[in-house]
């Protein structure tokens, strides 16, 4: 009794104990993951940093070398033609061969910069006078036929209107000839500067940006992406390949616009100024708006100017990752803490600990026993399951003997009825003569179509009294392949019925006779039909599955095949193994397709061959014997 109240009070001490000690390292745990958390993002915030800074250097350097590269053309143009220009007279304000003059110094500053993939002069009303174009090195001269109208253009409406050092540098797109994208895609922008007043015309120039897309898709990390959009939230530069210019390709397309897929992410860009950041959906938003032209501090007061919002975000996947990697990882210190802390109260409440640890041993053992039983439990109800489904097959046997009776007893008197009609109507022939002749055309139709409705009846009762006689019978018999078919077919009636966009084809001679069992080819097709449904075809989908047969040396050949879902490769290497099944919620057991293969290979002699793609089809091909061997008794 002392014992028991010692212990008694020993265990309230040490559940205070260890209490206390699972508090103070919760505590402590949860410090240090807010801790290193706080570490790692703002780790991706100097990383985002960095590749925000990175980027928006790239593309004011390159958007600077632009615009010089424009005023150092249209400087050199200027300084070639200005001194001939002094020599004209005032009717004739260019020299004869400008044109040539100038198309020269275009094709020689194409050569110098490969950045650029067009020169054009365009007039003052929008008509292209000059096109130089560059490409892959190739310089060439545009035929004055081919030269369009670019009135409509943003680079003409928006040029300068004074010849001054000013460029106007346009929005980002494709690059754009005879109406058509150019691919792969070109990403371009165009500088267009003013001509001198005696000389009128817009100086454009194409610039082929693909190498800076290149360099800033290569500025990307492992756990941070770099992202490009427009002004109207559509991507340039995206992780995703597949949502980049969707503006241009797909405008009214709501899912390559960010506005879709992350709605907040977009007001905060429609808000932002300077770098901005936001963690949403396990990310952290690193965004900046950078206008085209580069020139940041006279933003507001640039009417025709665009930008560009460059984003940095981190990879989702990753950080949540590393998160359960952390949490984990402080889990298991903690544990370790608290499991060495708990040892150290152990050693000082020896006799309760050792009274508790027993206690653990005997809750462990009791769920290992509970595990075990549920495995019992498991497995008997497994084998609950298969005397169930036992019990259900030797139902069907004793249903199908029924039948095989039922058919054989409703036979005979199906015949004595058909006797029955034809003596009727041997006795309305003879009486023809005395009857009227309405009465006698009604009796004589009424005979017709109750002998029509007893034919059917007839061949539905031979139908089902040959089935169920084949398959209960398992010695070699001589029968007709379609006869077999038929019957199959005649059973699959109602079902193809239900899916009527299943089409059953069926290709057999009326002349392939066999020596076998008629019984087991037919739960053979009848497995093989039942696969090509369950798994070839959804409930809604249509198709067709064709029945092709035919005798060749000696042998049957039998192919079915359908245009369903197709089987997956891995599947197909182990198709015809026990309880091999992508049905198993289905409750499919698996052993269909193992049977005809035991069937064919092994009774039969014969073997099987199983071809599929995936969103194709399926093709089985069986070859077996027309006359199976007879083993003879001794």
């Amino acid at each position: 009794m002392q014992a028991k109240a010692i212990l008694s009070q020993k265990k309230p001490l040490l559940a205070v104990y260890l209490i206390g000690i699972l508090l103070i390292i919760t505590l402590l745990s949860f410090g240090a993951y807010r801790y290193f958390l706080d570490s790692k993002v703002n780790q991706l915030a100097w990383t985002e940093s960095e590749i925000l800074s990175r980027s928006a250097s790239v593309i004011s350097r390159e958007m600077g070398h632009i615009k010089r590269v424009t005023m150092l053309l249209r400087n050199s143009v200027t300084a070639r033609l200005t001194p001939q220009w002094t020599t004209q007279s005032q009717n004739a304000p260019f020299p004869d061969d400008w044109k040539a003059q100038v198309a020269e110094e275009f094709a020689y500053f194409a050569q110098t910069s490969e950045l650029i993939s067009q020169v054009r002069w365009i007039s003052v009303e929008g008509r292209e006078l000059i096109r130089i174009n560059a490409q892959a090195g190739v310089i060439s001269r545009v035929s004055e036929e081919q030269l369009q109208n670019k009135s409509h253009r943003n680079y003409v409406k928006n040029a300068p209107k004074e010849a001054n050092q000013e460029v106007y540098i346009t929005p980002l797109d494709l690059n754009i000839e005879n109406q058509e994208i150019v691919r792969p895609f070109q990403p371009t922008v165009r500088g267009a500067i003013r001509m001198a007043d005696e000389m009128p015309g817009i100086l454009v120039v194409n610039y082929d940006l693909t190498q800076l897309f290149e360099l800033m898709r290569s500025l990307s990390r492992d756990d941070v992406a770099l992202e490009v959009l427009d002004d109207d939230g559509y991507w340039v530069l995206a992780s995703d390949k597949r949502l980049e210019w969707g503006g241009i390709l797909h405008p009214n397309d709501a899912r390559f616009n960010i506005k879709s897929h992350f709605p907040a992410i977009w007001q905060e860009m429609n808000t932002i100024q300077g770098l901005e950041r936001l963690f949403s959906n396990n990310r952290l938003w690193s965004m900046l708006e950078l206008p085209i032209d580069g020139n940041i501090n006279d933003r507001q007061g640039l009417s025709n100017s665009s930008s560009l919002y460059l984003v940095a975000l981190s990879d989702a996947a990753a950080l949540v990752t590393w998160q359960r990697t952390l949490m984990l990882s402080i889990i298991g210190v903690a544990s370790l803490c608290f499991l060495l802390t708990a040892w150290l109260v152990w050693r000082k409440v020896s006799a309760q600990f050792e009274a508790y640890r027993l206690l653990q041993l005997i809750k462990q053992e009791r769920d290992q026993v509970e595990q075990t039983n549920q495995s019992l439990n498991l497995a008997n109800q497994k084998l609950i399951d298969l005397q169930d489904e036992l019990v259900e097959t030797s139902k069907l046997s004793s249903l199908g003997l029924m039948v095989a009776g039922l058919a054989h007893e409703m036979h005979t008197p199906l015949g004595g009825v058909r006797m029955a009609l034809s003596s009727c109507k041997v006795w309305l022939d003879k009486e023809a003569n005395t009857l009227a002749s309405k009465t006698n055309e009604g009796m004589v139709n009424s005979l017709a179509i109750a002998e029509k409705n007893l034919s059917r009846a007839i061949n539905v009762v031979a139908s089902f009294k040959r089935i169920v006689s084949d398959r209960t019978a398992q010695e070699v018999q001589t029968f007709y392949l379609h006869d077999v078919v038929n019957d199959i077919v005649f059973t699959y009636k109602p079902t193809f019925k239900k899916r009527s966009g299943i089409i059953l084809k069926v290709e057999v001679a009326e002349n392939i006779q066999m020596l076998g069992y008629p019984g087991i080819l037919s739960q053979i097709l009848q497995n093989l039909i039942d696969n090509a449904l369950e798994h070839g075809f959804q409930r809604l989908d249509t198709g067709e599955i064709k029945l092709v047969a035919f005798s060749k040396n000696d042998h049957l050949e039998l192919k079915l095949s359908d245009n369903g879902r197709g089987i997956a490769p891995e599947m197909q290497k182990r198709i015809f193994e026990p309880f091999a099944t992508t049905g198993r919620s289905k409750k499919h057991t698996g052993l269909g397709l193992h049977l005809v293969s035991q069937w064919v290979n092994k009774l039969m002699q014969g073997r099987i061959e199983v071809v599929s793609e995936v969103g194709v089809g399926t093709t089985f091909r069986l070859t077996i014997p027309l006359e199976q061997k007879i083993e003879e008794e001794s």
